[in-house]
């Protein structure tokens, strides 16, 4: 409890056996990143420090606490949601990361588990700590991968994070990202199984495997639905959505019952 203003909070430490000057410098520029990002649907960071608990210095940053919070895949569980809100929800979250694009800072490590949903039902994404600056100043400060360091969730990874080249990676990834928790959102399935396999199959699976068409799953998600989802998910990032905006955008054209900019 932050003393003051009195107030829950979240707080977030680095591990004693972490605190490498590499790691320090990265802890440091995910608290300077999260601190400069304030939207609804986003953690706000309040405070970021070091702490001395004998071994020398640690640390720390405070952030809100998002009470009663239930991992998006889990509360849509919980809850038995529908399809109309599972969307609106999703949209809430796009709305968040495309904030975040805005200001320079691609997520990079997007999934379910990174996204908290509140009592209230809103989404609040967090876990900033691979993000990558876009900014040009400040790219060789981000410390947020090297070539050949796999960073991020293999399975939520686009082709390209998977090529493990950081230079390629821009904010189309976390389309990729997002298109992968739409389909299990609507689908409750990955769009291909990586179980029991290599680093390097996994990687494969990625980059050559089509997912199954939504409509083969489940007959209602034939159309426009299917369609925005598998453009977010293209394998060629030239294909797919340019902007989380612009998927947000077509989903919510979908819920309005308008023409998708997909078609």
């Amino acid at each position: 409890q932050q003393e003051s203003p009195k107030r829950d909070v979240a707080i977030k430490v680095m591990n004693a056996g972490a605190v490498s000057r590499k790691a320090m410098r990265r802890f440091e520029f995910e608290a300077q990143t999260l601190g400069k990002l304030q939207h609804p649907s986003i953690a706000q960071i309040y405070e970021a420090g070091t702490y001395d608990d004998g071994s020398g210095a640690r640390p720390f940053f405070a952030m809100e606490y998002v009470a009663g919070a239930k991992e998006l895949n889990d509360y849509v569980a919980d809850n038995d949601i529908d399809q109309r809100t599972r969307l609106e929800l999703f949209c809430a979250a796009c709305e968040g990361v495309e904030y975040g694009h805005r200001r320079g800072v691609i997520h990079r490590d997007l999934k379910p588990g990174n996204i908290l949903v509140d009592e209230d039902g809103n989404p609040k994404i967090i876990d900033f700590g691979v993000a990558r600056s876009t900014d040009s100043d400040s790219v060789s400060a981000t410390l947020a991968t090297e070539a050949g360091q796999l960073i991020g969730t293999l399975q939520y990874m686009s082709p390209e994070q998977v090529e493990l080249d950081p230079g390629e990676l821009d904010t189309r990834s976390d389309v990729y990202a997002l298109g992968v928790m739409l389909y299990e959102l609507l689908v409750d399935r990955m769009p291909y199984d990586l179980t029991g396999t290599s680093l390097t199959q996994a990687a494969s699976r990625i980059r050559e495997i089509q997912p199954k068409r939504l409509g083969e799953i489940n007959a209602n998600l034939k159309g426009d639905l299917e369609t925005i989802c598998l453009k977010a998910l293209e394998k060629d990032r030239e294909r797919r959505y340019q902007s989380v905006g612009d998927l947000s955008e077509d989903l919510r054209r979908f819920l309005a019952d308008e023409s998708i900019m997909a078609r």
